[in-house]
This record gives structure tokens, C-alpha cells and sequence, in this order.
């Protein structure tokens, strides 16, 4: 497997609607946001890790809807002072996940990855882990878009995390 890919925001996209673009394999996309800097901050960073999807509004639209619900949740569950939201994608499809965590990635090496995380719960859809030095992590999942031009445009959540 590859090592992800990280992009400032002011990249290019690498990521459409089908996937990954060449020659990525796996990426990951991070803002910070502050409690403090209240739904601003929230907003900003969403909108920050949708930044690297050249899709139409219809793929981005959800994505977008999911970090605002994830960084909700997580709000709703940690008294954090500094959160932040990650998007990873791979060949599977992509993730936004909302964590208290500022310090360990969905996908890690040399640490416990946070992706390996037992499920605790789902709260409206969103799958809430607790790690194990008890940082929240709250996560949404979607496929890509499928090559078959019927297949449903919107990504949506699937069943495991």
C-alpha cells in the first residue's frame, strides 16, 4: 500500500467523484478547527477538506452535509479545546471524520490506527469510536461513484466503518 498522500489547501484536487487521481492511491486532508472560534471555524474547515474534490455539487454536496454532521456530533461529545476534521479517501471510497484527536491519523504505522478503533455506537448514522486514551472519534463513510452512469451520484454511508 502506498503512504498517503497529504495536500495543502491550496492544491489541486485530488479527488473527483470516480476516485483518486493518478497517481495517488490513498490520501488524507486535515483541518483544525477551534471550539473557541465557534461555527465559523467549523464551516471553514469543512469547506477546507472539500476543497480537494473536483466533483459536481452532487457528490460535494453530501461530503460537505457529512463534516458538518460529524463535526456536530463531535462537539456535542468532547469538550476539546482544538478539534480538527479529516478526509481520507482510497480506492474503497471516502471518509470524513471529525476527532478531539490532533495528533494521530486515520491511517497510522507506527500507532494505533484510528480507523482500527472499536465501534462504540452509531448516532444518527455516524459510527462513534472512542480510542483508547479516550479521544472521540466521529466518522462518516461514502463509496465513490460507480463507472455505471445509473449508478447513484451521492455518496452515502455504509454499513461498517
Amino acid at each position: 500500500m502506498a503512504t498517503s498522500l497529504r495536500t495543502p489547501s491550496g492544491g489541486p484536487p485530488l479527488l473527483t467523484e470516480c476516485g483518486l487521481m493518478e497517481p495517488a492511491l490513498e490520501m488524507e486532508f486535515t483541518a483544525h478547527f477551534s471550539r473557541a472560534d465557534g461555527e465559523f471555524a467549523v464551516e471553514s474547515a469543512v469547506v477546507a477538506v472539500t476543497r480537494v474534490i473536483d466533483a459536481p455539487p452532487s457528490f460535494v454536496a453530501p461530503v460537505l452535509d457529512a463534516g458538518r454532521s460529524v463535526s456536530k456530533c463531535l462537539l456535542a461529545r468532547s469538550a476539546a479545546d482544538e478539534c480538527r476534521i479529516v478526509l481520507t479517501a482510497d480506492p474503497s471510497g471516502i471518509t470524513v471524520a471529525a476527532t478531539d484527536d490532533v495528533n494521530v491519523s486515520l491511517e497510522t504505522v507506527d500507532q494505533v490506527a484510528a480507523k482500527n478503533l472499536p465501534l462504540l455506537t452509531v448516532v444518527d448514522g455516524l459510527d462513534l469510536h472512542h480510542g483508547p486514551d479516550g479521544h472521540v472519534w466521529v466518522v462518516w463513510q461514502g463509496p465513490w461513484r460507480g463507472t455505471d452512469p445509473a449508478a447513484d451520484a451521492t455518496p452515502e454511508r455504509s454499513a461498517q466503518p
